[in-house]
């Protein structure tokens, strides 16, 4: 195992969705002892932490065959495969270089675990509802009675005061609240939601740092300390300029994917790159004309006659005749390799660049250069790449990529550690406290 700069730490997450899996997950590439928490219930647990796989076993738990565009997002080759809840690709990435552990804390047995665990640990993760956490023991009011120096940092929704503490929320419930969505889209249109639910990566990378503030917080003072963070408020701060604009002109920003600090910017559909017309894409290039002197650049390139036309001499004339341009320079573009083009507009000091399709950042001369795309081999699923650490140490080597564990794969080991006996983790097994299986009942 690699030395980390975190090694000799331990972090318990309790981590649902993306949030909070990745708090634990960077803390676990630095080098932290991360042990992933799932939790159990008599109600038919244990539950995995991805809502997407949620739904997936929703349909295998029903004896349904798993819908197709679910199956190719969440399981390697869409097979689920015959366990299900260790083969998610989504799962597996969010949770290498973690340890597992899947017990039911609400029992007596469960509990004692627990209290153990505080005890021996430095840091607790979560993000779920204050509620949530209240309900489940692992509130700071309640675990820094057995650990003074513990730290806990919430990363929930809206935080564990105000109004709306109490909400539950999932990132694009976040990102219209945030106001985000409402500037994003089209201008004639309505608001758009971004691809990616963003909240959760924004939340869950303000909370590793927060973590790392806490522990230097600690060193000076010997003493732990609750981080209260809101995904909400981490997002808008994202987007501080809406909130900065509608504060001193006292009215939002109109919706519409043009910069008005440059005279010309969009993204131009280039030449279809398939080689087989029924599986086409379509591929686009973004381009942006900063200031006259690009601009005349730009239009020397293009050589089309129509854009020497006097009225789109000036910045301001460019913008408000925008659509105009944008259909002479799609005209130019369509018929262009956009790795192509783009090559050519950088050599002339014009800021252009490809837009990448997944395909091409794995494939990416420079990601993997930097080692960023990496492989392991994930028990039970095989060998496949992943996204790395985008974090270098000049001292230390690459971030080690472990696989992901097993549902309580870990229980023996940590409760070993923890001090229990044989006898007492044979109890805990028997009695239902730890499981490595989903209860999911007869398939049809």
């Amino acid at each position: 195992m690699v030395e980390g700069m975190l090694s000799g730490l331990r972090v318990v997450e309790f981590g649902y969705a993306w949030a909070g899996p990745l708090v634990g997950r960077t803390m676990g590439d630095l080098g932290a002892d991360v042990i992933k928490v799932e939790q159990d219930n008599a109600r038919g647990g244990p539950v995995p932490d991805d809502p997407v796989l949620r739904a997936a076993l929703d349909d295998w738990r029903r004896g349904e065959q798993v819908e197709p565009t679910l199956r190719a997002s969440v399981y390697p080759e869409g097979q689920p495969g015959a366990e299900p809840w260790n083969s998610s690709g989504i799962y597996n990435k969010h949770n290498r270089n973690k340890r597992g552990l899947c017990a039911n804390l609400k029992t007596p047995s469960g509990k004692r675990i627990w209290r153990r665990l505080v005890e021996e640990s430095d840091v607790i993760v979560d993000n779920f509802s204050p509620r949530g956490s209240k309900s489940l023991g692992i509130d700071y009011e309640t675990v820094k009675r057995w650990n003074p120096r513990i730290i806990s940092v919430s990363c929930t929704g809206y935080g564990h005061t105000g109004p709306f503490r109490q909400r539950v929320s999932y990132g694009p419930v976040l990102e219209a609240h945030s106001g985000t969505t409402s500037v994003t889209g089209y201008l004639e249109g309505g608001p758009m939601k971004m691809g990616h639910a963003f909240p959760d990566p924004i939340g869950g990378l303000h909370g590793a740092f927060a973590v790392l503030a806490a522990l230097w917080e600690r060193d000076e003072t010997g003493q732990g300390c609750f981080v209260d963070l809101s995904q909400l408020q981490t997002y808008t701060a994202v987007a501080g300029e809406l909130v900065l604009e509608t504060s001193v002109q006292g009215q939002p920003q109109t919706r519409g994917n043009r910069s008005r600090d440059g005279s010309l910017q969009g993204v131009y559909r280039c030449r279809d790159e398939s080689p087989d017309a029924r599986e086409s894409m379509d591929m686009w290039i973004a381009i942006t004309i900063e200031d006259a002197a690009a601009w005349g650049r730009f239009k020397r390139m293009v050589g089309d006659e129509r854009l020497d036309d006097s009225r789109f001499e000036s910045n301001a004339g460019r913008f408000a005749l925008h659509d105009e341009l944008d259909a002479l320079i799609s005209a130019w573009t369509r018929d262009c390799d956009r790795f192509e083009l783009a090559a050519r507009l950088q050599a002339a000091d014009i800021t252009a660049l490809p837009v990448m399709t997944n395909g091409d950042l794995v494939q990416s001369e420079h990601l993997r250069a930097r080692g960023f795309i990496v492989e392991w081999d994930q028990p039970g699923v095989g060998t496949y790449e992943y996204g790395g650490s985008p974090i270098h140490f000049s001292e230390r080597g690459p971030a080690e990529m472990r696989p992901a564990p097993r549902l309580g794969g870990d229980n023996r080991q940590i409760c070993e550690e923890l001090g229990f006996s044989d006898a007492e983790i044979a109890e805990f097994v028997s009695d239902g406290t730890l499981v490595d299986t989903p209860r999911l009942g007869s398939r049809r």
